[in-house]
């Protein structure tokens, strides 16, 4: 008997919360009907008990629409606009049917704030960085040249609505920036060839101004913006060889106090918003362009003597370009309110 007794506690609350639910949506039905034969001042009073607990979602955004239209006609707007407020509370992403709402409704519904206040979410990707050289600075007689290398990258990342098109787009986050260096010295029985990778870490702060294309389902979008950096660090890896000899075996370099602190860029980017959930997907095309230069010809030759003597590497003077394609996910954030006062 112990045994059973649990499930037939049980068996009592689920049977009591089934007639529960079956009895608001008589309720909710009964209400339909006392609507349509106009007995309006009837709704508050049948609704309430439900309200408070018994509908689901749908049927409380059903019941405070029912409640909202009741009020108009009786002509009560302070409680026309707190059903209202409720209705829009209980459903975020509730809509007006323009061909079947009465105008009253739909008028009522305009002088509220339904729209999203902000979105916020996160986004992860990689890019190609690669310097920009302002000033070349040599160790040898040789040809030099860098190229891209790929970085990873994270962003924790906002939305703040302006206008139905145009968007702010604040963001902080975290970027590697990776790209190599080659040196080749040629002689007429040999070639010395210096190869050294640099990698950065940066703390970013993004700040762009989009305008989004609403025409379209997927709404794309292109901005403009500027970015704010802080470097955390900067290290080389660098390796030389001798055709025909033995190799000088790579060896790492602390390359940060060689490399300025802050750093700014100017942003242009091009993405997408696909609705998903509460919210959108959003891939990104970013380029970053750099303004300042992430170093300067005082540190050419760098602090360690044995990166232009012994591995033939010397550090020109540059800027920062990057190529980043994100993907991530932002959540809309609500906050309906009264935009206006009745006259």
């Amino acid at each position: 008997m112990k045994r059973l007794l649990p499930f037939l506690i049980l068996t009592i609350l689920s049977g009591k919360s089934f007639a529960q639910l079956a009895s608001c949506a008589q309720t909710l039905r009964l209400a339909r009907s006392t609507y349509e034969q106009g007995r309006l001042h009837e709704i508050p009073t049948l609704l309430e008990k439900c309200l408070t607990d018994g509908f689901s979602q749908q049927e409380k955004v059903e019941a405070y629409k029912l409640l909202c239209l009741s009020y108009i006609y009786l002509e009560e707007p302070e409680k026309a606009d707190e059903a209202m407020l409720n209705l829009l509370r209980t459903d975020h992403y509730f809509e007006i049917n323009r061909s079947t709402d009465p105008a009253e409704f739909i008028a009522l519904y305009n002088t509220f704030r339904t729209k999203p206040i902000y979105r916020i979410g996160g986004k992860i990707g990689v890019n190609a960085s690669s310097p920009n050289v302002v000033a070349a600075v040599k160790a040898n007689d040789g040809k030099s040249k860098y190229a891209s290398k790929i970085g990873v990258q994270f962003h924790l990342t906002g939305e703040v609505p302006l206008t139905d098109h145009l968007i702010l787009n604040p963001e902080l986050g975290f970027v590697q920036r990776k790209f190599e260096y080659t040196n080749k010295v040629e002689f007429q029985d040999t070639t010395f060839t210096t190869t050294a990778q640099e990698t950065q870490s940066w703390i970013t702060l993004p700040v762009s101004l989009r305008y989004q294309f609403t025409s379209l389902s997927f709404k794309p979008y292109i901005g403009i913006g500027v970015e704010g950096d802080y470097l955390l660090s900067s290290s080389l890896s660098g390796s030389r060889t001798r055709k025909g000899y033995q190799f000088i075996e790579e060896k790492s370099f602390d390359m940060k106090t060689q490399r300025e602190k802050f750093n700014v860029s100017a942003v242009i980017s091009a993405g997408a918003h696909f609705t998903l959930g509460g919210g959108y997907v959003i891939t990104e095309v970013r380029f970053i362009y750099g303004i300042t230069k992430i170093n300067s010809a005082k540190t050419g030759y760098g602090i360690d003597s044995s990166l232009p003597f012994e591995y033939g590497y010397a550090d020109s003077t540059y800027k920062l370009n990057s190529l980043s394609i994100t993907a991530g996910y932002v959540h809309n954030i609500f906050n309906p309110k009264k935009l206006n006062k009745r006259k």
